[in-house]
């Protein structure tokens, strides 16, 4: 296979760290050890081309909350505008959805309109678990952002899309 999106393996770790280190240095992305990066490798989702890893993210689930957090996305330097953002978050929202999740949810300082634009509303802290809200780094000054996800209705079709006579 040329190119695909999987859950991630023991072995992508150096890709994920290659494409998030530069990003963690400049502040976009929160600095995350090895130790932790590895514990969380299990919640990441990776786009593969031709044997390397040239995007990530991670999906933490809440399942009490029937929400999840969508964090650390990031495509490679050379591979960004080409689609591979939407890609992912696309597979992320898939993921979620078969995990039972009703809605997703981010923290982010810089790149909101990107997410705005994939149909995700700011939100108040309050719409955050709990659970994930007692370790929010205020320091970051991160706003945050939820969206409701909709099930596909698979052979269903809207009676407007058509002119009826």
């Amino acid at each position: 296979m040329y190119e695909g999106t999987r859950t991630a393996r023991e072995e992508d770790f150096s890709g994920i760290r290659k494409i998030l280190r530069p990003l963690e240095e400049s502040g976009v992305l929160v600095q995350r050890t090895d130790k932790e990066l590895l514990e969380a490798l299990k919640s990441f989702i990776v786009v593969e081309r031709d044997g390397s890893i040239i995007a990530c993210a991670a999906l933490f689930p809440f399942f009490e909350d029937k929400s999840g957090e969508v964090a650390a996305i990031a495509v490679s330097e050379e591979c960004r505008g080409q689609g591979q953002g939407d890609k992912l978050l696309d597979y992320v929202e898939k993921k979620a959805l078969s995990l039972g999740l009703e809605k997703i949810f981010l923290l982010t300082t810089r790149t909101a309109d990107w997410f705005v634009r994939r149909g995700f509303k700011e939100c108040s802290v309050e719409s955050i678990p709990v659970k994930r809200r007692k370790r929010i780094n205020l320091s970051r000054g991160s706003k945050y952002y939820i969206k409701r996800l909709q099930p596909a209705e698979i052979g269903h079709m809207a009676a407007n899309n058509f002119a009826l006579k």
